[in-house]
């Protein structure tokens, strides 16, 4: 009995210390996405360091776009030429197998614990796999783009929410609009998914800026999940329902 009771005992207190992990992680990037979201763009980039510095972000230059006659699509690249920037910082968090390189010993050995449990138990215990990105795009010294991205495991394959704040859409010919929606598939280790894609220029009008940085982020914990974009993004779709000429390659699904 007496057995039985330490090995009860020593389950429940890994299972708490991974939960309260996994609830302190989802708390973090809860927290990152609420300060990148007070980044505007034409900031100086000085301004935006110590945000990259408390999430271990780090720095990295994209690459050039090439020759503009290897380019079938030469408006695509004309307009993709003025919004080619000098380098971006990168900041990234997830529970599983942390990427936080300043992570202590602690941290490093519950994010490996909680990475080796079985996928088909973790939606059970509350701890759902999930990363959350964010990239802060400088030019001549200033804020160029700011976008943050979530990707999860819902109840029936992987779901995700993105938003992208920036002067101009990023493609062109997408509606001529201050806010525009669209759909992105996913391809992740567990299969397929949906991602809802939210574009924003600065003059977007405060309900359009609501709609597009809101998701449910419940879903990263849910035991039941979420299981659509009804459930990821409900403000997202009440706003393309509204307004259908935000929509870009997206369909509004029906929501209950």
């Amino acid at each position: 009995m007496r057995v039985v009771i330490v090995a009860f005992l020593t389950v429940a207190v890994l299972w708490g210390s991974l939960w309260a992990y996994v609830e302190y992680e989802t708390h973090r990037a809860r927290r990152m996405f609420e300060e990148t979201s007070s980044i505007s763009v034409g900031d100086s980039e000085a301004s935006i360091l110590p945000l990259v510095r408390r999430f271990s972000g780090f720095k990295w230059t994209p690459e050039p776009l090439g020759p503009r006659e290897r380019w079938l699509d030469k408006d695509e690249y004309d307009y993709q030429k003025n919004r080619v920037t000098d380098y971006s910082y990168e900041l990234g968090l997830t529970c599983f197998g942390t990427i936080r390189p300043e992570a202590g010993r602690v941290a490093l050995m519950l994010g490996r614990l909680t990475a080796a449990i079985p996928a088909r138990l973790r939606p059970a215990l509350g701890m759902r796999e999930w990363i959350a990105e964010v990239r802060l795009s400088i030019r001549l010294g200033r804020v160029q783009d700011v976008s943050a991205r979530t990707v999860f495991a819902g109840s029936c394959g992987s779901l995700g929410h993105s938003w992208e704040l920036a002067e101009g859409m990023p493609h062109y010919g997408m509606p001529r609009r201050n806010y525009v929606i669209g759909v992105a598939h996913l391809t992740t280790d567990a299969g397929g998914g949906t991602l809802i894609e939210n574009f924003l220029e600065p003059q977007a009008s405060p309900e359009e800026v609501e709609a597009a940085r809101q998701f449910n982020t419940d879903c990263l914990t849910s035991v039941k999940g979420c299981s659509g974009l009804c459930d990821v993004a409900p403000s997202a779709i009440a706003y393309l329902k509204r307004h259908p000429d935000a929509a870009w390659n997206i369909i509004p699904p029906k929501c209950p």
